[in-house]
């Protein structure tokens, strides 16, 4: 086994440079659009006119964050080539998105998903979804901020804080948002985009090139190790008896079943309840253009996933003939790699590729909560107003304010967090526990919502608490894998309201039943 010698650090100031430069760059697009913020549409909606392609290539940064460049080649030298196979969730996914939720929201004129809610039951409900989901975002956005911390810290061997560097980027990514709302954000992540995918391809081509022998020695130690088994026992052989199998079924960390299943309903989840994804499709001129950014997200995650799949299993073949550090042996390897076998520059390209997957899904976060905080919690329960009322040019000036100092409290909140998450688990255990503990109940109040006309106030409102109790109690205090807590939370939402929906009915004159999908969708299309 060959021996490298350990360097103190692989930062040289070039690197330094094009961190900096990055950071700056964004920074600097929060300020060309902050003028232009004159009213809440254009601050949150950026007036509908946004094109397909920016919208589309955004999704795909603000679905994809820093923590796939770190927990991707991590987890599939764990996990194995099973977590590729997570791209064919998209297939079923797009008759959901395309067919039921764009034009569904297209045909309602809010500006949060959650005044939805309201108007189908009442505040009660769209307050505690609200509330669901700003927690949700919180927690997530706190793992993205705390991954670029991480990658820098990894490749300079300790000697960049972890928590000096979160605030650097919570505060720049505070910055831009606050200044230049929605379109800021948009073209930042279309900037970020092709960052991410030029940092994903300098990271390929390195790995690959590093590893003796290549391509093919990359995939003959993966296959010898087990690593391209797709469809790996589905139980213990040990397990005796129908519900020993179900149980050890559940309890396996990783399945394909188990990955697609979270994965198909944790993206459902993600459009129809996310205030982050709707809102960003809510942004393009029509449904048509709505699912043609899907598509180019959908396409562009594939190309991802695959691509940091292949660095994971490069990495793995690559230690098969160097020495690696217990230390290192977690979400920490892709960066310790860059600190021994990346030329100069090539690590600052990549790190700054890492903060452009992050800090594209951050700015979406700390945009989205930020509209929920003031339309649903500010504007909603302590002013008593709704969003859409009209007003002077004065309310316009004092709603956009209102956005903008929501978004500094959003982001100091998720920079605290940032610097006290790590004590939670690996990467890929932090994003299922942190989301999916999340999005089942979210989604199956919406559900209820959607296509349940029985279903009343108090029935969703009690399944709703239900749903988000399952929830976190798989993820922190089950012996049932980590992929789960969004499925049991969804499933425990959907059995509590409809048997609670029999016994406490919405009264059948009432005009919110007129508020279901079906009702809705015979309305004309929102020009």
């Amino acid at each position: 086994m060959t021996s490298l010698p350990r360097m103190q650090s692989s930062f040289h100031p070039l690197d330094w440079a094009i961190v900096a430069l990055y950071l700056a760059a964004m920074a600097a697009i929060g300020f060309y659009f902050s003028r232009r913020q004159t009213s809440l549409d254009r601050y949150l909606l950026a007036d509908r006119s946004m094109g397909w392609l920016p919208v589309g290539l955004s999704l795909m940064a603000a679905l994809n964050s820093g923590m796939d460049y770190l927990m991707q080649p991590s987890s599939t030298i764990r996990y194995g080539i099973v977590l590729a196979v997570g791209i064919v969730s998209w297939l079923p996914l797009y008759p959901w998105v395309a067919r039921v939720a764009f034009p569904f929201y297209r045909r309602l004129h809010f500006y949060s998903v959650y005044e939805y809610l309201e108007a189908r039951f009442d505040v009660g409900v769209r307050t505690l979804a609200a509330v669901i989901f700003l927690l949700w975002r919180l927690g997530w956005m706190a793992t993205a901020m705390y991954v670029p911390s991480l990658a820098i810290n990894a490749a300079t061997n300790g000697q960049v804080d972890l928590n000096t560097t979160t605030i650097v980027v919570g505060v720049v990514v505070t910055l831009y948002t606050m200044l230049g709302g929605i379109q800021a954000v948009i073209w930042n992540d279309v900037i970020q985009f092709f960052i991410m995918f030029g940092g994903l391809a300098a990271t390929v081509a390195i790995a690959w090139a590093s590893v003796p022998g290549g391509f093919a020695e990359i995939f003959s130690s993966a296959a010898a190790a087990g690593k391209l088994d797709a469809w790996p026992p589905l139980t213990d052989p040990a397990a005796v008896g129908a519900l020993a199998q179900v149980g050890s079924f559940l309890r396996q960390p990783m399945h394909v079943i188990t990955l697609l299943v979270a994965l198909i309903i944790g993206r459902m989840a993600q459009y129809t309840t996310d205030q982050v994804m709707v809102q960003r499709l809510q942004t393009t001129r029509s449904v048509k253009e709505a699912r043609q950014a899907f598509a180019v997200n959908a396409g562009g995650d594939a190309l991802w996933m695959i691509g940091l799949s292949f660095v994971g299993l490069a990495l793995f073949a690559y230690f098969q003939h160097h020495p690696l550090p217990a230390e290192y042996q977690t979400d920490k390897l892709l960066p310790y790699f860059m600190s021994i076998a990346f030329p100069i520059g090539a690590v600052g390209l990549v790190i700054a590729a890492i903060m452009a997957a992050s800090l594209s899904s951050i700015d979406s976060a700390i945009n989205a909560c930020s509209s929920v905080a003031v339309v649903d919690l500010y504007n909603r329960l302590w002013r008593g107003r709704h969003a859409h009322e009209s007003g002077s040019s004065a309310e316009d000036r004092h709603q956009v304010r209102a956005v903008r100092v929501a978004t500094l409290i959003v982001g100091a909140l998720g920079t605290t967090l940032a610097c006290n998450v790590a004590a939670v688990g690996s990467l890929l255990e932090i994003n299922a526990k942190v989301v999916n503990a999340f999005t089942g109940p979210l989604f199956g109040i919406f559900l209820l919502a959607m296509f349940s006309e029985r279903a009343s106030s108090a029935a969703v409102l009690v399944s709703g608490v239900a749903g988000a109790v399952t929830s976190y109690y798989v993820a922190y205090h089950s012996a049932i894998g980590f992929l789960w807590p969004s499925t049991f939370g969804l499933v425990a939402t959907l059995v509590a309201g409809s048997a609670l929906a029999l016994v406490l009915p919405m009264a059948e004159d009432d005009e919110r039943r007129a508020l279901t999908w079906k009702s809705v969708m015979s309305r004309p299309e929102l020009s």
